[in-house]
């Protein structure tokens, strides 16, 4: 049975289960709104914000995650609000929606009592985002001493996550705990930090929310607020002290993933390629964006392992191949391994993507006299010539021609979010009505491809990708139409792009296989092969084609 048949089968036993199996493994997406500050202490309006950024660490549990602040900030922006906006319940929902939250959670707080005994009062809505109603007909209500801020917060949390899937191993007690595992003095200064605008400012609030971590004798360190520093530093182009920053993090901290990408390119800008491509290619095993998958090849190309390199450069190309950054890299990377036909390939693509790239024209001119090429090599240099500035100080001194390789220094903080939440993070135990309505699309295609309806099955798959950028299987599809079309081109990006998604979707990597092979290419035939037996030695399909490629036909 090939592994999308066998998904197929797995989809039948779930749905023949029944839908009180999904609503028993619920997969929400939950936007926290800025709480309304009903108190005329404008001093307090940093709590506005403090939910969000403590149910982001509390929440962090399967079955349920919140929407990120990129994602946040992106929803406000489309529909031209601010945070900092009062909204309506409306604006609230219309918000959620934008950021793709099924749950959105709003409230408001007051502050009251005297300077030196402070109380604060929160009342909390859960809204179902389609329905626009209130979930369980409930209002949640907490109230006591300001210093108890961490607390409440901690049992609404527990509160949001009950009312969804009571059956969840999780005590009130266990999501207190976490809520309170940073200090209070360390905790406001870092919320006051994580907000401000003023760089200054936001810098010595997070040197402090750090230091009144450590002062008051907290476990571990504060992983938040290392983040954000470690951002700052190397956004201020203090690459030493960001890198320092951010080797702190570790796998358990909330922002461990972005962290790697800044730590990378901060050993880069240093010229400290082992560090840079040690983070970078732990970073795209975890998540395999195109930018990441960039970068780690970029590095490794710093690093001098121009091998190791291409099968980064070569994913991010497939997943990205109108990116003149990504074709250049690739294509600079081959011609250091000396593969000089594809290198020629891909630098072309390069300077059609952006024909001022001067570059790109020079690395060309250079593949090009390799490949004995001399009159295209001839055009490429001329056009080096008009494009690039330095062209007469590299004539003259070659040995002083810089790594040319171009990383990404701006994360798709939206796509990594939505990434760290694919359903396998959660890992639940039946299917999300997503991933449902998902599968019964992917059904539809094949469906329509076994009909021979070429064209609505991909305007059918087009559309699945709209929504969903990382669906291996869906580029497995597209492949196998283009295919059909004998349109390879087409075919290999599609295919390329799957297993970068999926580097374990065996019929991908065989109908690659067959296409090199077509093509002459043994080479890459036989590693896609090699691939697709890894995954099954006994595929048959896998092992016809090695016996194909041996024999040379």
């Amino acid at each position: 049975m090939t592994k999308l048949r066998y998904k197929v089968f797995l989809f039948g036993i779930f749905l023949l289960f029944g839908v009180s199996m999904a609503k028993a493994n619920v997969n929400d997406a939950v936007l926290v709104m800025p709480f309304e500050n009903r108190s005329q202490m404008a001093q307090y309006n940093w709590i506005r914000e403090s939910f969000a950024i403590l149910l982001a660490d509390v929440l962090d549990v399967p079955g349920i995650t919140l929407i990120g602040d990129d994602e946040r900030t992106l929803a406000f922006r489309q529909l031209n609000l601010s945070r900092s906006d009062l909204l309506t319940r409306a604006a609230m929902i219309r918000v959620a929606e934008g950021a793709k939250a099924n749950l959105a959670l709003i409230g408001e707080y007051d502050i009251g009592g005297e300077k030196e005994n402070l109380t604060v009062s929160i009342r909390a809505w859960l809204i179902e985002t389609q329905a626009g109603r209130l979930v369980g007909n409930k209002v949640f209500n907490f109230s006591g001493p300001l210093a108890d801020l961490q607390q409440m917060q901690g049992q609404l949390a527990w509160h949001v996550l009950y009312e969804r899937n009571p059956s969840l191993p999780y005590t009130k007690e266990q999501f207190v705990r976490r809520a309170t595992n940073v200090p209070p003095r360390a905790y406001e200064s870092f919320v006051k930090g994580f907000q401000t605008q003023d760089q200054q400012l936001r810098e010595a609030f997070l040197k402090r929310a750090l230091q009144e971590h450590d002062s008051a004798g907290a476990p571990g360190h504060y992983g938040r607020a290392l983040f954000e520093l470690g951002l700052l530093l190397y956004r201020r182009a203090d690459f030493d002290d960001a890198e320092k920053q951010l080797k702190e993090l570790t796998k358990d901290d909330l922002d461990y993933e972005e962290g790697l990408f800044y730590l990378s390119l901060a050993a880069f800008k240093t010229g400290n390629y082992e560090s840079a491509s040690a983070s970078g290619e732990t970073l795209a095993g975890l998540v395999p964006l195109p930018e990441i998958l960039n970068n780690a090849g970029a590095t490794l190309v710093g690093k001098g392992d121009n091998a190791r390199a291409l099968s980064y450069l070569q994913r991010a190309a497939a997943n990205s191949p109108n990116d003149a950054g990504y074709r250049f890299n690739y294509g600079y990377a081959l011609w250091r391994n000396q593969n000089l036909e594809d290198a020629v390939q891909q630098l072309r693509a390069a300077t059609q993507l952006n024909p001022r790239d001067g570059e790109a024209w020079y690395i060309l001119s250079k593949a090009l006299t390799a490949a004995g090429k001399a009159e295209e090599a001839a055009q490429a240099d001329n056009e080096a010539k008009r494009h690039l500035s330095v062209y007469a100080k590299w004539a003259v001194e070659p040995e002083k021609i810089p790594v040319l390789v171009r990383v990404k220094e701006d994360l798709n903080g939206v796509a990594l979010g939505r990434f760290l939440r694919r359903p396998q993070q959660a890992q639940p135990v039946g299917p999300s009505p997503q991933q449902i309505s998902q599968q019964q699309s992917l059904d539809r295609v094949q469906q329509l491809i076994s009909a021979g309806n070429d064209t609505e099955a991909l305007n059918e798959l087009q559309r699945i990708l709209a929504g969903d950028t990382a669906n291996a299987e869906a580029y497995y599809l597209r492949g196998v139409v283009y295919t059909r079309r004998n349109d390879l081109e087409s075919a290999l990006r599609a295919l390329q792009a799957a297993v970068s998604w999926n580097p374990k979707l065996l019929e991908a990597h065989i109908t690659l296989g067959r296409i090199f092979l077509a093509r002459g290419d043994r080479t890459k035939a036989m590693a896609h092969c090699t691939q697709a037996l890894g995954i099954d030695p006994l595929n048959r399909d896998a092992v016809a084609l090695k016996q194909q490629i041996e024999i040379g036909k």
